[in-house]
This record gives C-alpha cells, structure tokens and sequence, in this order.
C-alpha cells in the first residue's frame, strides 16, 4: 500500500514538472508567432500560397472582412487563388502583435496590422491599416499552427457613403 501511494506521489511529481518544463510564457509564444509571422509576410510578400497554407490546421477558419467565411483549407486555398488570380499583389505587410494569451493548446494573438496592395486598373498602391485575431493551435510535436484567423480594416468600407445625406449628392 505504502508503494502504491509512493508511486502514484512520485508520478503526479514527474507528471507537474514535466509540464512546468514544456508549458511556456506568453512572451515565449509571442517570440514563437513573430517569427511564423515573418515567414507568412514572406511568402505572401512571393506569392507563394502552398508555404503561406502550411501554418494553417487542416480545419482552419478564416473570418476576412467583407467576405464570406472560409472553412477549411481547400477553402482558404480557393481564396487565395482567386486574389492571386485577380492581379492583386502585396507589396507590404507588417503585423504588430500588441498581446498573445496561451490558454492550454490554444494561444490567441492580437494586434494591428499595415498593408499596401497593387491592385489591377488602379494607378497607385491601396494602402490599408486594421486590426487582427489569430488563434494559434499547439501541435504535438511543438509547433504553432492557424486555427482561426480573422481581421478588419480600420477604414470604413463605406466611407464615402457617410457624407450622403448631409449636404451631398446621394442619387
């Protein structure tokens, strides 16, 4: 009996350290998304959707602004064709990370973001600034990978729109 309850202290010990020795700090996650999040800018930055999927989970969600939701990969792979399709091309982004959150195996990102997009039949750069969400998945072997991911513009689409009805032309 004594044995049995040495054993079961002993591994509840192995067990507690174990953990305390692979569970890591916000600041370490932070450090960890910073640098899967320069490897997305760079290959978004090349146009090279397969290496950009590959942070993705297999059932990722996608919430972009203005658009319908993509679930899955084959589905966030469709939409970045059709944008690569379309002409359009990054010319900048540059995430900000303001808080990471580690919560179990999941570990949420927040923060801002500035882009600039060439955009076909328009003569100079589209330039955008918004704020982001990423839900990051701890997989079994360390690494991160997107789970969610959702973000929008802190420019209202619809800006002009705002001046009608106030002295302006609205036919």
């Amino acid at each position: 009996m004594k044995r049995s309850v040495l054993t079961i202290c002993l591994l509840t010990v192995v067990i507690l350290t174990g953990n305390l020795l692979f569970s890591q700090s916000d600041a370490e996650y932070k450090a960890k998304i910073e640098s899967l999040n320069k490897e997305m800018v760079k290959n978004m930055l090349e146009g090279n959707t397969e290496k950009l999927l590959g942070i993705y989970t297999p059932d990722a969600i996608s919430l972009p602004g203005n658009e319908p939701m993509q679930q899955g990969i084959s589905e966030i792979r469709k939409a970045s064709e059709e944008m690569a399709r379309s002409g359009v091309k990054f010319k900048s982004f540059e995430p900000t990370i303001l808080k990471v959150i580690a919560d179990g195996n999941l570990i949420t990102e927040i923060g801002t973001y500035k882009v600039s997009l060439t955009v076909p039949e328009v003569s100079s750069p589209v330039d955008d600034h918004g704020k982001y969400l990423t839900i990051w998945e701890k997989q079994k072997d360390g690494s991160l990978k997107v789970k969610v991911e959702m973000w929008n513009s802190d420019k209202a689409p619809m800006g002009s729109m705002g001046q009608m009805g106030q002295g302006g032309d609205n036919k």
